[in-house]
């Protein structure tokens, strides 16, 4: 085979004239990227902010920003030589240049294009970089909104709690759930209290709810007289033989509080078995000889299991067939607390208790001790999520907030592609030119 005959370097061929314009100004001014010093800037795009305001890049750079898209309002713009128009000389106007000089012209492109390379990966890594560190930063700031909702939320099921069970009710925290101010009895007030070993654990519960009693119910009110019993199993002990009036100086109010802190303690309670004698307690103060009471105060653990009936039954017989104790006044009535957690909603119990308490009395469940362990733990978890929103808020201090470098880096990179683009392209359309045979007749050179 021969050897292929050797082309003419001064042999005119066709270029579209804008590509050989826009290359040719960028070999005359020597255009290079600069060698990266730390942070890459505007003055590291691979062609500089300078050149971008020259006429034959000034419509071509905003051209490939917007991916090589031609927007309505510019329709009447120009755009640049493209390969899938090369053969279109209405779209793409060409010249002739000499051939020697496209392939000074390829040559520098080549670079040009592989520089464009090599700075948009960088521009990507140091996007990258920051993009990743506010990453992370963003990551914590989810995670302290996340545990601030979840502290806000236990906060707010914590005082819906609250309310729901009148944790904190000023009915309640000043006044008893044995009674209102305004409602004792004239006289013979009787409060009545199980000694076992279930009521043990509200000994201090029952306390508080007796001396409120005592000391707003009781005290302040018109009821003249009054007696304390504890019943069990087997015995009822009174603090005083009959019913004592509560001025008394010696065995008044303060005598009966004394006597109930000596008498109702955790040793008493857990000798005695549960459950105590309610039918005994009852006849103990209606039997024959004895004062009635005109409305018994009455705090127990729950229903004596096995001897319900026995207890309904009495207390309803004592009713159909004992007088009042005065005009008006009804018989027997008893407000009852009960301090058990587990009969809440327990359909049997309250049965029980609504007929042991009687058309004017009451009944109410004493739930506040367990309530208060509910409510420390809903508060030890507020707790710790607090703890762990300190722990994440410093950690958070410690992160620098990199949002707007990160878009600045991004907008960096945005254009250095679309620099990186157009060369590519300018650089395709002038490797078409060399490879192309066709000699296009023009003007002169």
């Amino acid at each position: 085979m021969g050897k292929k005959a050797k082309k003419d370097p001064n042999q005119p061929i066709p270029i579209p004239e804008d590509t050989f314009n826009r290359i040719k100004k960028m070999q005359e001014l020597k255009v290079a990227p600069r060698p990266p010093k730390g942070e890459l800037e505007r003055e590291d795009w691979c062609i500089p902010p300078a050149v971008h305001n020259l006429p034959e890049f000034k419509s071509v750079v905003p051209y490939w920003q917007q991916c090589a898209i031609v927007r309505y309002t510019e329709r009447a713009m120009q755009a640049p030589s493209r390969m899938k128009v090369i053969e279109d000389d209405a779209k793409c106007k060409k010249k002739m240049a000499p051939r020697k000089e496209i392939q000074d012209l390829f040559k520098y492109a080549k670079g040009q294009v592989k520089q464009a390379t090599k700075r948009t990966g960088q521009f990507l890594k140091q996007m990258e970089k920051k993009e990743g560190k506010e990453l992370k930063r963003e990551t914590l700031l989810k995670q302290i909104t996340d545990v601030d909702n979840q502290m806000n939320e236990e906060l707010r099921s914590a005082r819906r709690f609250v309310e729901k069970q009148q944790l904190f009710d000023k009915k309640y925290m000043f006044g008893s759930k044995l009674g209102e101010s305004g409602k004792a009895p004239r006289k013979n007030a009787l409060i009545a209290i199980e000694l076992s070993d279930r009521q043990a654990a509200w000994i201090d519960e029952t306390k508080d709810e007796v001396n409120k009693l005592l000391n707003t119910v009781i005290a302040e009110d018109e009821c003249e007289t009054l007696n304390l019993a504890l019943f069990s199993g087997s015995t009822v002990l009174t603090w005083c033989p009959a019913f004592q009036n509560k001025a008394d100086p010696k065995k008044g109010l303060p005598d009966a509080q004394k006597w109930l802190n000596k008498q109702f303690n955790a040793k008493n309670c857990s000798s005695n078995s549960f459950p105590p004698d309610w039918p005994g307690l009852l006849q103990k103060f209606t039997g024959e000889g004895a004062a009635q009471p005109w409305r018994i105060f009455l705090c127990c653990s729950r229903s004596p299991e096995g001897s319900q009936s026995d207890a309904v039954n009495l207390i309803t017989d004592l009713r159909a067939n004992m007088d009042p104790p005065a005009k008006n006044e009804p018989i027997l009535p008893i407000n009852v607390v009960a301090f058990d957690p587990t009969i809440v909603e327990d359909a049997e119990e309250k049965t029980f208790f609504d007929a042991l308490a009687g058309e004017n009395g009451q009944f109410l469940i004493d739930t506040s001790a367990e309530d208060l362990q509910a409510l420390d733990k809903m508060l030890k978890a507020v707790q710790v999520k607090k703890k762990q929103l300190d722990k994440l808020n410093k950690k958070l201090d410690k992160m620098e907030d990199l949002s707007q470098r990160v878009a600045e880096d991004r907008q960096l990179l945005q254009i250095q592609i679309a620099l990186q683009r157009m060369l590519e392209n300018d650089f395709e359309i002038i490797d078409w030119a060399l490879k192309n045979e066709t000699v296009v007749t023009g003007p002169e050179i």
